[in-house]
């Protein structure tokens, strides 16, 4: 299924709070890009990686059957349903549960399959992550126009020209005579362009999903711009790259997404470095998975941030929600069954996720890993 950021974040928290029949979910994550020779190749991984996951759960015959027709679910999707723009395919299927959910990305997954007591939501969230939607105002000072970009590539497309000035004239009426003032251009007159530019972007913000905003301009007027903005305004302009007449649309959008994810790796090292000096008691600080873990159990995250590499095997158990990392014969807080995870970071993003947590994920942040991989701000001290 296609559809806006928004859609896929509310399938995504549906899907996290769906336990599977018999405790057992399918999760396959899919590269369907050109560039992998997918529909070669991918018909062998799903037979190959199935049968060691069912091997290594040790499941019955009746088990292994049932998660045998959901695999077919997916190797139709793959036959079949997959869009040319796909570059990524996630397919959550329980079949004895009749739940069966796609959904397609613009970005390349890592090849997975997952059998699990819950959905493997992770995955597509580190994707969202980095296809937020965002703005990006190309500004000048008398021609800018407004580009708001989904996951997909540009959405709309605003054009907001100069100031016209106007005067009377008896043989022809009213006519334009901006072309006068073109080569002068008067500094109230570019003021009052970006102004009508920042009145434009606001309510462009306003009536979609973007938080933030990518400005291309030259430095002169791109400083200019800036100081021309309301202080909320203005802090939505989180990078700047530089107007090329000579690129095309999709040359600066794709310029404008560097700049963003470099932005937001920043962000999120900044973040990092402020949850390490509100650690330990009375500080909204917490980090390391048992630590994680314990504030979700308390619904006490804000926002949690992840390694992307991080992924430790785990385990949880079938009856409540203790997961960890030691191998355990039995639930240590209730005694129950307890399951392999093949991700257990995994189910602390799943739970982030139920509980409305905002998700950060980190890359390449050297105090992220000496925090234990997971970091969080807490809701209260």
């Amino acid at each position: 299924m296609i559809g806006a950021v928004r859609e896929i974040k509310r399938k995504l928290k549906e899907l996290a709070g769906t336990r599977g029949s018999g405790g057992r979910f399918l999760t396959v994550t899919l590269s369907t890009s050109r560039l992998d020779d997918w529909r070669r190749t991918v018909p062998s991984f799903l037979n190959s990686e199935f049968n060691r996951v069912t091997r290594e759960l040790g499941l019955g015959r009746e088990a292994k059957r049932q998660l045998q027709r959901d695999l077919e679910f997916v190797q139709d999707i793959v036959s079949y349903d997959v869009t040319p723009k796909t570059q990524g395919l996630a397919v959550f299927v329980d079949g004895a549960g009749d739940v069966n959910e796609r959904i397609e990305l613009p970005i390349r997954l890592i090849n997975r399959v997952v059998v699990e007591p819950y959905p493997h939501v992770r995955p597509v969230v580190h994707a969202l992550a980095l296809l937020e939607p965002f703005a990006i105002a190309q500004v000048s000072r008398d021609e800018s126009r407004l580009y708001l970009v989904d996951e997909w590539g540009v959405a709309q497309e605003n054009e907001v020209t100069g100031p016209h000035l106007r005067s009377t004239d008896r043989e022809t009426g009213e006519m334009s005579i901006r072309e006068y003032y073109a080569a002068a251009r008067q500094d109230t007159l570019v003021e009052l362009h970006y102004k009508e530019v920042a009145g434009v972007l606001s309510k462009l913000l306003e009536q979609s999903d973007a938080s933030r905003v990518v400005l291309c301009a030259q430095h002169d007027i791109a400083s200019a711009f800036r100081r021309s903005l309301p202080e909320a305004l203005a802090g939505r302009i989180v990078a700047e790259i530089p107007f090329d007449a000579a690129a095309s649309v999709g040359q600066m959008v794709a310029t404008a997404r560097a700049a963003l994810d470099k932005a937001r790796k920043e962000e999120v090292a900044a973040l990092v470095s402020q949850i390490q000096e509100a650690l330990g008691p009375g500080g909204r600080g917490v980090c390391g998975f048992d630590d994680i873990h314990g504030a979700l159990g308390r619904h006490q995250v804000q926002t949690l941030v992840v390694d992307r590499a991080y992924r430790p095997p785990g385990w949880r158990c079938v009856d409540c929600m203790w997961a960890g990392l030691a191998q355990t014969e039995c639930c240590p807080a209730c005694g129950a069954e307890v399951v392999p995870l093949m991700d257990a970071v995994g189910e602390l993003v799943r739970l982030a996720l139920l509980q409305n947590s905002e998700i950060a994920v980190g890359e390449d942040i050297p105090l992220l890993t000496e925090l234990g991989g997971v970091a969080g701000v807490l809701r209260y001290g």
